[in-house]
């Protein structure tokens, strides 16, 4: 979902900041037909697509979280219907595409992770500086929070996750004190999970293994590896000759499946030795990750993990 680490508090209020939304509408708004924003959010980014795009060009916009859809849907009214907002994951595109009757794209972006919205909402459970019920979930609507799913979880599964999901040392022990902890209490709440690690991170752990912590229980919560691969994989299938696809991710695991997804699955050596190059029917046009100027950071210093990896589809 929908995703994007950005934004400003000021006098108690998130404000929603897109990141290198300059990058992306140089590279992405270039005619008309249909273009697709897996993750809405807000709605920055599809604004000033819109804006920098002809009139018949048209926008098919995504969000697995109901309360982001709702903020898309009055930033993007005044653009009437050349925008269709729907409640979906992005891994759906190729079924609504199908259901809808809708044609090749003319471009598509994702913007992974988190907003600075779903963090500063406490209810939620996405921020471990704040105390909320631990849901984590970016569709309230269906699927387990994450604090049923470490109700029922054994410690070498649990373990599993905080290492492939969060790259956490220590994980299995991480493992152990949460499931050792819910012999007391239920870690219902962010607070309760803070004082589960406790024992192995101690009563004020780093803030990195915090979040590496909650970045991997949020994977598992919404799927979310497998739900990016299948959605980049889905609109690289529906991108139209000369559409280009631009996708935004926060950590390395989702920058890891873009950069494979476009560039393309390594060949064997002894075709690389021939002269073959590898084969996606796509032609980056990022050949390294694109990041967030230093101007950018200094005043959202929540892009600073940003990167963007964009390619465009060639011709058949």
């Amino acid at each position: 979902m929908a995703g994007r680490r950005r934004g400003t508090k000021t006098h108690d209020t998130v404000e929603h900041l897109p990141v290198l939304t300059d990058e992306i509408v140089h590279h992405l708004a270039h005619g008309p037909g249909w273009y697709f924003d897996a993750t809405v959010g807000g709605g920055g980014h599809a604004a000033r697509l819109l804006d920098a795009l002809p009139a018949e060009a048209r926008l098919l916009a995504f969000d697995r979280d109901p309360a982001a859809l709702e903020r898309a849907r009055a930033r993007l009214a005044p653009y009437g219907d050349r925008v269709r907002l729907m409640h979906c994951a992005f891994d759906q595109l190729g079924e609504v595409r199908s259901s809808e009757g809708l044609g090749s794209l003319a471009g598509a972006l994702f913007d992974l992770g988190l907003s600075s919205l779903q963090l500063g909402d406490a209810s939620r459970g996405f921020s471990f500086t704040k105390d909320g019920v631990l849901d984590l979930r970016f569709d309230t609507t269906r699927g387990k929070a994450a604090w049923q799913i470490l109700a029922d979880v054994d410690a070498p599964t649990l373990g599993r996750w905080l290492a492939q999901y969060g790259e956490l040392p220590q994980s299995h022990r991480v493992a152990r004190a949460i499931v050792d902890h819910r012999r007391i209490e239920p870690v219902y709440e962010t607070k309760q999970l803070r004082q589960a690690v406790s024992p192995v991170w101690g009563p004020t752990p780093h803030p990195r293994r915090m979040a590496q912590l909650f970045q991997a229980l949020r994977i598992v919560v919404n799927d979310e590896l497998a739900t990016v691969e299948r959605g980049i994989g889905q609109a690289i299938d529906a991108l139209a000759p000369g559409g280009v696809i631009a996708v935004i991710s926060y950590h390395s695991l989702e920058d890891r499946i873009a950069k494979r997804l476009l560039h393309g699955e390594p060949l064997p050596k002894r075709e690389i030795q021939l002269g073959a190059t590898r084969r996606t029917g796509l032609e980056l046009l990022t050949r390294r990750a694109v990041v967030p100027t230093p101007a950018e950071i200094a005043s959202n210093p929540r892009a600073a993990s940003a990167k963007l990896r964009v390619a465009r589809r060639l011709a058949a």
